[in-house]
């Protein structure tokens, strides 16, 4: 008897690294926007985060802490990133499908392979015109710094309603 996966919630370094290793170097802003919209869309597909980190509505979109925490002193906002995996055992892609289902796989790379080919200034501003990161920030001006967390709910119900449209 062939045993069901359940979904799986990773972490979003490890998606991060994933994401570097598989579609290249990219600028931090890019990465970032990447990893909130495989977690948007995975709350749309699956009823589920795929991430357990939340995001913060900063000025140029969402923003993971941890992941923007761990890379910050390798890279500036538009300055691009990329992994070095030579010679290393660490293997993202590995790790990932250890986790993750393989339809969480899929919903994955179909978001990837499509918003990989956005500038990250073309994925910022999508986010600025989406209800999640809108929300957030209610009461801050455009360029004025802010932590608040975007709901996984707003999230899961706007991408929801997105990809039903």
């Amino acid at each position: 008897m062939n045993q069901i996966k359940e979904i799986q919630i990773t972490n979003a370094q490890l998606l991060a690294d994933f994401i570097l290793q598989e579609y290249g170097s990219m600028s931090h802003l890019k990465l970032q926007k990447l990893i909130y919209y495989c977690d948007a869309y995975h709350l749309a597909y699956f009823d589920n985060q795929l991430v357990e980190q939340q995001f913060e509505a900063w000025v140029h979109g969402p923003v993971c802490r941890e992941v923007y925490n761990n890379l910050k002193d390798t890279s500036l906002l538009y300055s691009d990133i990329s992994i070095d995996l030579k010679g290393s055992k660490y293997d993202p892609k590995n790790e990932l499908t250890k986790i993750i289902t393989s339809n969480q796989f899929e919903l994955i790379k179909d978001v990837l392979d499509e918003l990989t080919t956005w500038t990250g200034l073309e994925l910022e501003d999508a986010t600025h015109n989406e209800l999640p990161w809108i929300e957030a920030r209610k009461g801050f001006s455009p360029a004025e710094r802010c932590t608040n967390e975007i709901s996984k709910e707003t999230m899961r119900v706007f991408y929801k309603e997105e990809i039903n449209a």
